[in-house]
């Protein structure tokens, strides 16, 4: 009977063990994920492998450029140095401009020769105008306004009040002076 009680146990045993197909089923499923998804990333590291081999070496193209450009302008800097270095030997070795010692003399000449003369009244640089000679009695006497000058200093110059040349150019108050306007400053009597 131990044989058949050992039966009923192995039978016991193989209903309960009868549902693992299905679970390996599922595990295997499982595994099959498992695999795919290790390809895709095995995939995705060699790609990202690719993309770093070709971006290092464009990189290394680029250092190269970047080499070669440093090189020829530190050709073009010691070209340029020794040209400096010949200009300047040509100024170190070259004397004055004797064209320019003959013009430094004859102004020195010049200035000695208007030294030696007689002093000179002081004339101031800029002449006031002055006033015009009085016209004829009938004739009317005008005026052009310039930059800068206002009717006080207009009126000052020719003798009138300020109010006499407003009411002569029929000007208000507050109506400024224009370079240019011809203001009537006698009557003519």
């Amino acid at each position: 009977m131990k044989d058949d009680s050992e039966l009923k146990i192995d039978d016991a045993w193989s209903d309960v063990s009868t549902p693992l197909p299905k679970r390996r089923r599922v595990e295997s499923h499982n595994g099959k994920s498992v695999r795919i998804l290790l390809g895709i990333l095995l995939l995705l590291v060699f790609a990202a492998g690719i993309f770093y081999f070709f971006s290092r070496q464009s990189t290394g193209s680029d250092a190269g450029l970047l080499q070669s450009k440093v090189a020829t302008l530190e050709q073009k800097v010691t070209g340029l140095e020794k040209q400096l270095a010949e200009l300047q030997g040509k100024i170190s070795t070259a004397g004055p401009d004797p064209a320019l010692l003959r013009r430094v003399d004859a102004l020195s000449q010049k200035v000695e020769a208007l030294e030696k003369q007689e002093p000179r009244a002081a004339e101031p640089k800029v002449k006031p105008s002055a006033p015009p000679k009085p016209a004829a009695a009938t004739e009317k006497q005008y005026h052009t306004v310039q930059k800068g000058e206002t009717l006080l200093g207009i009126s000052k110059r020719y003798g009138i009040s300020v109010e006499q040349l407003r009411k002569l150019n029929n000007l208000s108050a507050d109506k400024p002076l224009r370079a240019g306007q011809k203001l009537q400053v006698s009557t003519g009597r």
